[in-house]
């Protein structure tokens, strides 16, 4: 990559330093994430991607989830189909306006969160890569992923208040 963040302001709005490669890879995985929020195969694995309101009351959580779960999927789907098509654009950099940007982090977000989930990432846990060659490259993915979405917090904060 040409820059050392993936992600960055400009004054046309906010430019994805992501390369073709790196583009089709995220593409990809929000084919599978759409996959999953279409025809969950597996509903634990996308747990995360519905918040808990009445953490309290599981009946009034329940009706919640009933009557919210077809809007939180449609809202889903469509910022990915927003991010895809701007993942498909021609050119080393891609520029996004607000909305493209904030579809492009719930996205990417919403891979993270089956990520954590499939490795098993809880809020307090700081993500420690394991020697089981059968997870390594998902900590990786999810580190990658990470490092995007902290960039992009970043490029849409204008890096004032972070760290």
């Amino acid at each position: 990559m040409s820059s050392s963040k993936p992600v960055t302001r400009s004054g046309s709005g906010y430019v994805l330093h992501l390369g073709r490669d790196e583009r089709a890879l995220v593409a990809r995985l929000l084919d599978e994430l759409r996959a999953l929020l279409t025809d969950p195969a597996d509903p634990e694995l996308v747990r995360r991607l519905y918040p808990v309101v009445h953490p309290d009351n599981q009946d009034r959580e329940s009706e919640y989830q009933r009557l919210m779960r077809d809007d939180l999927i449609t809202s889903r789907i469509a910022g990915i189909d927003i991010v895809t098509a701007v993942l498909g654009r021609s050119g080393r950099k891609v520029t996004l306006d607000e909305a493209q940007m904030g579809a492009f982090m719930q996205a990417v977000n919403g891979v993270r969160l089956v990520l954590g989930t499939l490795l098993d990432v809880t809020e307090d846990d700081e993500l420690v890569e394991r020697d089981d060659a059968d997870t390594a490259p998902e900590y990786h993915l999810y580190g990658y992923l990470s490092w995007i979405l902290d960039s992009s917090v970043r490029a849409l904060s204008g890096d004032a208040y972070l760290p």
